[in-house]
């Protein structure tokens, strides 16, 4: 039982910190997003996700996902107390991301003209990404560097990099949005990546190893070991991004700019601002699970607290954003956003299916079955692009959000199969339990957003909410005795 204990609060601590740095990130995105939409307005929100999912693309295919078996290949080696191992892994990691770095810059100068001409419809753009050339190197640097904390799982030292590379990016950045209207959304992008290089470096260069000799041929060959697991999630990964490049690329030629900005705040908000349980797996959970990989018991048995945790933090968050949608996007971007209200509210349903689909996707990952994974999310990808294009044809942005439910409706069904077959995984009664009562409530407060009488929906409002939060509270205090573990902080920071 206190072994159970333990391993909740664990899963909580990592969920609250990397919470806690989403939340301040959040913060800042408020500040940004609220910046551009006062003063570019929805074009300058919908150029700013344009670029990104353009450079999700270019980082995806140049860094060959080598970041994701480093981090398996650290994790196994800090498991097994592997002083040269973990050393060997670390510079061939260092080394190939380098490699990999310049190879991205290169191919993104060479390919400036198309992207501008595939993105915007000609080349007026080009200039635009020969300077974000640059930030795919930056970004390469940067994730190697904290794939070596992931692996080892330096939380805090991930979670202050995170912080201060938010905070001092935004502060650079500022001043541009008003003196340099036109040329700001791309130098905001190049300050960050330098900004967020500079803090990575820092806590990376905290890691000690013993020093190690290893020759070209050694690189080749443990490179080749990552990438292996790395070249199936670039793969996966660019499947993703491309399918987010194609859907807002899609909106753009077919409503304009603007329509393609009120799409980027729905995901803004009612996905992007979940980040916190998503930052908590791929940076705690997906370690752990990594160094358990040959036993299935006890992988099941993380899966299923992973993602009972994910969905008792998220179920107050969720029936809380479904009522007070209007203020959260006043206060975030401007009313000239309330267009993307309704899709807002779809996706945010859709996240207690994602939630509980990525936690069994990782155990794919960490075990190395990169066939399998890679072929899952093609077709995934491809179904979610065409119920996209489909709900948008019929019923305009909110149609995105019903596709982005329906989606993530089918792939949890889809994983939990998978992982089932393969590894004889299964979720508890408890898991069940908990997941029926997120659907259920969330549900409730979708439905409820139709009330035109203000009191009846304040009042309803009220009952959802606190019995959601209670639910949440009950549930985290029967796993890891909450109250305990918040008074032992307290008292802990008190003595301090």
């Amino acid at each position: 039982m206190a072994n159970q204990q333990s391993t909740y609060r664990q899963i909580f601590k990592a969920t609250s910190i990397f919470g806690s740095v989403q939340v301040f990130q959040v913060l800042m995105n408020i500040i940004k997003s609220k910046v551009i939409a006062l003063l570019l307005g929805p074009a300058g929100i919908g150029l700013l996700g344009l670029l990104n999912s353009t450079l999700d693309v270019l980082k995806s295919v140049s860094g060959l996902g080598l970041e994701t078996g480093a981090v398996k290949e650290v994790s196994e080696a800090v498991a097994q107390d592997d002083a040269s191992a973990l050393a060997r892994t670390l510079k061939v990691l260092r080394r190939c991301v380098w490699f990999t770095g310049v190879a991205g810059l290169l191919f993104t100068l060479c390919l400036s003209p198309l992207l501008s001409q595939w993105t915007f419809g000609d080349r007026s753009y080009t200039w635009l990404f020969a300077v974000l050339s640059v930030v795919v190197l930056l970004d390469a640097i940067s994730t190697g560097q904290t794939a070596a904390l992931q692996g080892m799982r330096r939380i805090a030292h991930l979670a202050k990099a995170g912080l201060l590379g938010s905070f001092f990016a935004l502060v650079a950045s500022l001043p541009l949005f008003y003196f340099f209207p036109e040329q700001s959304i791309v130098l905001f992008i190049l300050i960050s990546a330098v900004v967020v290089l500079i803090f990575s470096s820092l806590y990376a260069r905290k890691i000690k190893t013993i020093k190690v000799q290893v020759s070209a041929s050694e690189t080749a060959r443990r490179g080749w070991i990552m990438g292996k697991l790395g070249l199936a999630m670039t793969l996966s990964g660019a499947f993703s991004v491309l399918a987010a490049y194609l859907i807002k690329t899609y909106i753009t030629h077919k409503s304009g700019i603007d329509e393609a900005g009120l799409y980027q705040s729905a995901f803004s908000i009612a996905e992007g601002y979940f980040g916190l349980i998503f930052a908590a797996m791929a940076t705690d959970y997906f370690p752990r699970l990594a160094g358990i990989n040959k036993d299935y018991h006890k992988m099941g048995d993380e899966v299923n607290k992973q993602t009972e945790i994910g969905l008792l933090i998220a179920l107050p968050c969720i029936v809380c954003a479904l009522f007070f949608m209007p203020l959260i996007v006043r206060l975030l971007y401007s009313s000239d956003f309330f267009g993307s209200m309704e899709c807002m509210r779809w996706i945010l349903l859709g996240n207690i299916f994602k939630i509980c689909s990525w936690s069994l996707s990782y155990v794919l990952i960490a075990t190395g079955k990169s066939i399998v994974f890679t072929l899952s999310n093609l077709i995934s990808d491809i179904v979610y692009v065409g119920l996209v294009f489909l709900g948008y044809h019929l019923y305009g942005l909110d149609g995105i959000g019903m596709a982005f439910l329906l989606y993530y409706l089918l792939f949890f069904g889809a994983m939990y199969t998978i992982t089932k077959r393969m590894f004889h995984l299964s979720y508890r009664a408890e898991f069940w339990k908990i997941f029926a009562v997120a659907v259920v409530l969330s549900a409730l407060a979708m439905g409820l957003q139709g009330l035109e009488n203000v009191w009846l929906k304040l009042l309803s409002a009220l009952v959802v909410i606190g019995s959601g939060a209670y639910y949440a509270l009950y549930q985290l205090n029967r796993r890891m005795d909450l109250r305990g573990f918040l008074a032992q902080k307290i008292n802990r920071n008190k003595d301090q």
